[in-house]
Formats: structure tokens, C-alpha cells, sequence
């Protein structure tokens, strides 16, 4: 993240004539007796905690040196046990920024008398988390259940970066208010995210609010916002960042006019904005080819085919740089020695990529995108700050390959499912920019087969191939490389426990472009020698047995990120003689509206053997929230369908 930093000659020569904006502030006591004996709270009766009031007030404090100052304010009610963990206080802030004035109280009732605990000054602790970003935390004291906790503290700040300010949580809020006065100088655009209405919204203006000698009087411009009665965000599987969704306030910095009248506009055209990436992002990065047509090797420069040239370069980079788990790197990034060094920041191992693609010959961007715990990035108007990840985009035959060389089981032309986040912003710095949509170029199938026999004592066993191609391969990928085939094996029965494994093997493990095989020896875990009925659930493996969809109404999209496909066969053979079948599953056929999916369940039988298959469809990697109903009914049909069983009679 970048912060603009204000000049300090400004302030030299400001003078503050009148100022009250400060006075707006909340100040720490407020709580009664009212709030100590509130047992839950009507609107949500199963929230383990509520804000009862919060409060940021932001201005220009001349006793900071005329800085940036956002007095903060919070009280809230802990119902029960649960809530303690909102009493643990990190207040984040960046380099020059600093944290003061830090109050804080825990009210109990004893009867009829209100005890205060205070916050000791000793027991709040200041923690340098990476090269600019730090934390002060604290934990208030006395935590009982019923009990209201409160407190206040302040940031000052060189920088003209507005953080947001969120009226949404994970718990209710009661009364949540923003006040904000703004020298006219600066310029912002604010805008509301989320589905809420402001229940307050204020602008006005002080004039002479700031008096600059010997050349004019300045004003300020005055915001008030506030929300009330503010349901809890409830996260849900399938979602994108709530930062998404949840209701909240952000104020974009547009422009700064000088004492001189002199404007620096932060970000005029998505023209500038690309350029600022490749200016401030990529330390002009991005023209190294030369660098790298001496340094790779020549037998990959020497293939013709340009599909086949660019997938050697980008396994040879992939295997060759190593991530330190950074998105960007700190300090001054120089490709050259983040090739020669062998690891690096995402920003850098992707620019080494596109640089060698352009050694090449190779048509490729770079990509600037938003990942998903980020938030979509806005395309409103032109903006840096949302994007935080960097990707190629190779585009050979006039096919695009999305490409990121950090991960080293990542298949040619596919990017991590955090980058799986909307539009991603292409940086063609010749003809211009443009936004494109994050995509794989794989498809992500999973195929179950499997054929069982009853043993001599009279257990199921047999073979079960599973087949993954795209991000069910990635995914077990993963697991495979980071546990060994003993530990691969014991996780797989933890979470299969009627499945005992007694031979394994796999293919293309390490071929990425290939769907990857596994081959297992089972046993089901339970015997029927003593049985004259028997009920087998042929649904041992990837069972669907809860439903993800559990709100009663959910007001944003469903994004599984890719479609996607499952196939699951079962045959059981059954010995001569030995058993009748008396009952089967029943045929189902499930579809979404929209084209947006579809389940199907079969079955067949002959004398000795009864194949049961299902095939199961998602088309859509997003659904509306007027689509949800319906994909929570379709998985509960499918949780009932796989909950049949197969039923035989001893002969």
C-alpha cells in the first residue's frame, strides 16, 4: 500500500483561526446502567455481542503539527463467552503514522452499583509486523459476561489517504457515525459499498477555517454519514471478500491543490494509472528482454513453436524461482537480481516471466488484479490502491494463457483460485490498457470410478481410480507435495473413515498439463457375515453430506470461482446365489434455472451386479443472491439422493 505523504512546508505557514471539529469527538464514559442489564438484544437474539455506539471523527489537529488526527470511539455490549475475543484491540498504522491517546474500560454491574476497571497504560503493547506496518494492542480488562466494554484512541497521520470506514460486521451495531472535516483543498469521491442505506448523510462547509498569512483564508468541507440499526454480516461458503458486501464507506483521493494553486490530480485517466503501476509498482520493470535473451537457455529459444516455446520458458522459470510468500517487494526491485538470486515477490517472479516471454518473441502483458480476499477492484474511475497481485497474460495463436510462475503446481495457462476475482486490468502500455476477466484455461473435472467384490469374509473390496483435471488436480497436488505417501494415506482414511486403503499408486504427479491419476486398493470397514439384510451406501467417497447453503436469505452473489464437474460410478458385484436385491436408489434428476447446473442419479442392475452413477454439473462459477433458494433446495435433493441405499435379501 502507498500513502501520500503532505507537505510540511504547507503547514509552516498555516495558522488555524477557528476549528471546532474537534469538539465532535466522543469522549470515553458513556455507558449506564440500562446497557449493563441489556440481556440480549431483540433484533438478533443468538449475537453474542453488540456495538452499542462508534464513532470516528477525522480533522486537521494543529497541536500534531497540522496533521491528519481520526479520534476513535467504541462501546460494546458482550452478552456471553463468546465475545471476549472483541475486547482484544489491534489498531494497525503505517510508518510515520502514530497511535495516542488510548483510554479504555470494562463496565460490570454489582448490584445495583457500576464497577469500573481501567485499561493500565502497561499493558498496552506496540508490535512491528513487516517494514512499514505496525500494531498497538491491548486487551481490556475485567471481562465478565454482561459486562459493556469501551474505549477511545487516536491516529495521527502525514498521510491524505482516508482509510475506510466500515458501518458492517460480524456482530450488530446499534449506532454507527462518521464525521470527517476536510480541507477544501483535498479532493475526494466517496462512495457507499453494500446493500444499507445511510440512515444520516450531512455536507456543509466552514469558512476561514484555515488562514494562510499574507495570501487568502482557507475552508473546509464538513461530512457526516451515519447508519443505525445494522444487521451482522454473516459469511457463508462461496463468497468472494466480504469486504465486497458489507456496508462501508470509502473516500478515493482525486486531488490536492497547493497554497500556489498548483492541482496534482492522483489519478486523472486509466492512461496514468497503468502508468503509475509500471512507474511505482514495477520500478519500470517491464523492458528487460535483453537481460534474459543471454540468460535462458538457448535450446528453449530455439524452438519454433510458439505454444511449445512458451510453456518450456514458463516451466523453466517456474522450477527455477522460488516465492518468499510476498505480493510486492519492498524497497527498490530489480528483475535482474531477482533472476540471478532465484526467488523473489510475486511482482518480481512475474516480471521475470514477462520479460523472458518478450526475449522470446512471445505476446504477453502484465496483469494487475485484485485477489480474492482484496475485494473486486473498482472500475468506476482510475484507481491503484485495489490492486495487490501481479499475473501474465500470454497470448499465442490469438488464445490468452493467464500465467503465474510463483507456484510451482500451477498447470501452463492457469492462475491461483485466490486470483479467480472478476476483471484483472491489462497493462498494454503501447495501445493501451483494458480490463479482461480472470480465467483458467482448464477444466476442472473430477471422475470417480470404482468396482467392488464381497471378500471371503464378506467385506466390499476392490479399486477406486480417481481421475482430476484442473483445480481438483491442483488442489491434490498441493496435498500431495506437502505430506509424505504415509501421511498422504492416514489423512486420506481420516477423512474417509470407511475406506482402508491396502495398495496405492499415482501418475503425472509432476506433468502439471496432464489430469492427474490415482489408484487405490480398498476395503470398506465393515463386514456382513452375520447379516440376512444388508444396506450398503455406495456413496463412500466425496459424499455430499451438509449443505454449504445454510442462511435463510443471502444477499449477495455465490461464486465458486470455476465450474465444474463430477462423475461417480460405483459397480458392486454380487456373488451367485447369495443375495436378492430388494431395494435400489431411486432415479433423481435435479436442474437449476438459468442453465446453471444439473445432478442426475442412476442406476442399473443385472443378477450379479448393480452399477450406480451420478453426474454432477455446476455451469456457473456465479450465481445471483435471487438464485440462492435454489441452489440451497438443489443440494439439499442431492444430500437426500446420496443418503439412499442399496438393500439385499440373504438367498
Amino acid at each position: 500500500m502507498i500513502k501520500t505523504y503532505l507537505s510540511a512546508v504547507l503547514f509552516i505557514v498555516l495558522q488555524v483561526a477557528v476549528f471546532a471539529q474537534k469538539h465532535k469527538s466522543t469522549t470515553i464514559g458513556k455507558s449506564n446502567k440500562e446497557e449493563l442489564e441489556m440481556q440480549f438484544y431483540d433484533k438478533d437474539t443468538l449475537a453474542d455481542a453488540l456495538v452499542l455506539y462508534e464513532h470516528a471523527n477525522i480533522y486537521i489537529d494543529e497541536d500534531n503539527d497540522y496533521k491528519f488526527r481520526t479520534d476513535h470511539y467504541y462501546r460494546i455490549k458482550i452478552f456471553d463467552k463468546e465475545a471476549y475475543k472483541f475486547a482484544d484491540i489491534s489498531i494497525p498504522f503505517y510508518d510515520k503514522e502514530t497511535v495516542k491517546d488510548i483510554q479504555a474500560v470494562t463496565y460490570n454491574l454489582n448490584g445495583d452499583i457500576i464497577d469500573k476497571t481501567w485499561l493500565k497504560e502497561d499493558a498496552i503493547f506496540t508490535t512491528k509486523e513487516t517494514e512499514y506496518w505496525s500494531q498497538t494492542k491491548f486487551t481490556l480488562p475485567n471481562l465478565k459476561e454482561g459486562c459493556v466494554i469501551e474505549y477511545v484512541y487516536s491516529v495521527i497521520s502525514p498521510y491524505s489517504r482516508l482509510d475506510d470506514w466500515y458501518f458492517q460486521s460480524e456482530i450488530p451495531k446499534l449506532n454507527s457515525e462518521y464525521n470527517a472535516s476536510i480541507l477544501g483543498n483535498y479532493k475526494y469521491n466517496i462512495r457507499l459499498v453494500g446493500t444499507k442505506e445511510l440512515d444520516k448523510k450531512d455536507f456543509s462547509s466552514t469558512e476561514d477555517c484555515i488562514h494562510v498569512p499574507g495570501m487568502s483564508s482557507g475552508s473546509c468541507v464538513n461530512y457526516t454519514f451515519g447508519m443505525k440499526d445494522i444487521p451482522a454480516f454473516k459469511e457463508e461458503d462461496y463468497m468472494l471478500s466480504k469486504k465486497n458486501y458489507l456496508s462501508r464507506l470509502v473516500l478515493d483521493q482525486l486531488s490536492y491543490t497547493d497554497v500556489y494553486g498548483g492541482v496534482k490530480k492522483y489519478t486523472k485517466t486509466w492512461e496514468d494509472a497503468d502508468k503509475t503501476l509500471k512507474r511505482l509498482f514495477l520500478d519500470n520493470q517491464t523492458s528487460k528482454q535483453n537481460f534474459f535473451k543471454k540468460n535462458l537457455p538457448e535450446e528453449i529459444l530455439d524452438v519454433e513453436n510458439d505454444l511449445d516455446k512458451a510453456k518450456k520458458i514458463y516451466k523453466y522459470i517456474q522450477n527455477k524461482m522460488f516465492w518468499n510468500g510476498k505480493y510486492w517487494t519492498q524497497g527498490k526491485l530489480k528483475v535482474k537480481n531477482t533472476f540471478d538470486e532465484g526467488t523473489g515477490s510475486v511482482d518480481a517472479i512475474n516480471l521475470v516471466l514477462h520479460n523472458s516471454l518478450n526475449a522470446a518473441g512471445i505476446e504477453n502483458y502484465l496483469v494487475a488484479s485484485s485477489t480474492r480476499n482484496n475485494g473486486l477492484p473498482t472500475k468506476l474511475y482510475p484507481i491503484t490502491k485495489d490492486f495487490n497481485y501481479i499475473t501474465v497474460k500470454a497470448v499465442i495463436d490469438d488464445k490468452p494463457y493467464f500465467l503465474d510462475a510463483t507456484d510451482k503446481k500451477l498447470a501452463f495457462g492457469q492462475v491461483p483460485f485466490k486470483c479467480l476475482n472478476g476483471e484483472g486490468r491489462v497493462l498494454d502500455f503501447d495501445k493501451g490498457g483494458y480490463w479482461e476477466p480472470m480465467k483458467t484455461n482448464s477444466s476442472s473435472i473430477m471422475s470417480i470410478q470404482s468396482e467392488l467384490d464381497f471378500n471371503d469374509v464378506n467385506e466390499l473390496e476392490g479399486e477406486l481410480r480417481v481421475t482430476r483435471s484442473g483445480y481438483y488436480a491442483l488442489d491434490e497436488r498441493k496435498d500431495l507435495g506437502r505430506m509424505s505417501d504415509d501421511e498422504y494415506l492416514d489423512d486420506f482414511e481420516t477423512k474417509n473413515p470407511n475406506v482402508l486403503i491396502n495398495e496405492y499408486e499415482s501418475k503425472n504427479e509432476t506433468e502439471l498439463d496432464k489430469p492427474l491419476e490415482q489408484k487405490f486398493d480398498i476395503t470398506l470397514d465393515h463386514s456382513y457375515t452375520n447379516s440376512n439384510t444388508i444396506r450398503i451406501n455406495p456413496f463412500f467417497f466425496n459424499k455430499i453430506s451438509t449443505n454449504p447453503f445454510k442462511l435463510d436469505e443471502r444477499t449477495f452473489d455465490v461464486d465458486y470461482g470455476y465450474a465444474r464437474t463430477l462423475f461417480y460410478t460405483v459397480k458392486i458385484n454380487i456373488p451367485p446365489d447369495t443375495y436378492n436385491i430388494t431395494k435400489l436408489p431411486k432415479k433423481t434428476g435435479i436442474a437449476l434455472p438459468n442453465s446453471g447446473g444439473n445432478f442426475m442419479l442412476s442406476v442399473s442392475k443385472s443378477d450379479n451386479s448393480i452399477m450406480v452413477t451420478t453426474r454432477l454439473y455446476i455451469l456457473k462459477k456465479t450465481f445471483s443472491a435471487a438464485e440462492y433458494a435454489y441452489l440451497k433446495e438443489f443440494y439439499n435433493q442431492i444430500i437426500k439422493a446420496e443418503q439412499s441405499y442399496i438393500q439385499l435379501e440373504k438367498i
